[in-house]
């Protein structure tokens, strides 16, 4: 008797610990929440679920061009998740100071942050689909983008660079010197 008990007992305590262990690694995070204490509403997460991007929780402007003037070729012609940070840096260096697309999101301050950048092409699709009209429901229109144009980092040529229309969810290459909305976004 006295031996079933403590098989009964370690197996109670392995299941235990066991429990405890998974949900330790458990996300606390999901799709379309607005955490002020990231920045902004997430829209992707890594396989961990413990780190992933947010976007900031309005747009940054309504109308900016992407570069200040000069068309140039700044090379970031990344567009997969995690290359907008580096796309904003290089189109900062290129472009200089003055009021554009990178440059509004780098400038950007909220929720205690600093290190907003302008999304890739593949970040901002991953927008649309996990929180603009192109999500499901519940997580539908939580990000309250516009039924506009948005600019992403990622640059076609010397001229154009890529956009997403947030009604229908295409991505079309727009002149630099057009006007489309701007939206930070920032990694946790």
């Amino acid at each position: 008797m006295k031996k079933k008990q403590t098989i009964l007992f370690a197996f109670l305590l392995f299941a235990t610990f066991n429990f405890f262990a998974q949900n330790k690694n458990a996300s606390k995070y999901s799709i379309g929440q607005n955490i002020p204490e990231l920045g902004g509403v997430i829209f992707h997460l890594d396989s961990t679920g413990q780190h992933g991007l947010v976007c900031a929780s309005e747009d940054q402007s309504t109308g900016s061009k992407w570069h200040h003037g000069a068309f140039t070729n700044t090379k970031t012609f990344d567009s997969i998740v995690g290359s907008g940070k580096t796309n904003t840096a290089k189109i900062l260096v290129s472009q200089g100071t003055k009021p554009y697309a990178a440059q509004l999101c780098n400038d950007l301050s909220q929720g205690g942050f600093t290190d907003w950048y302008l999304p890739s092409k593949e970040e901002l699709s991953l927008m649309f689909t996990n929180i603009g009209r192109g999500a499901k429901a519940p997580n539908k229109d939580v990000g309250n983008f516009a039924s506009d144009f948005y600019w992403s980092s990622t640059e076609l040529d010397l001229n154009f660079a890529w956009a997403q229309y947030f009604l229908e969810g295409n991505i079309f290459t727009d002149l630099k010197n057009h006007d489309c909305r701007v939206r930070a976004v920032r990694t946790f």
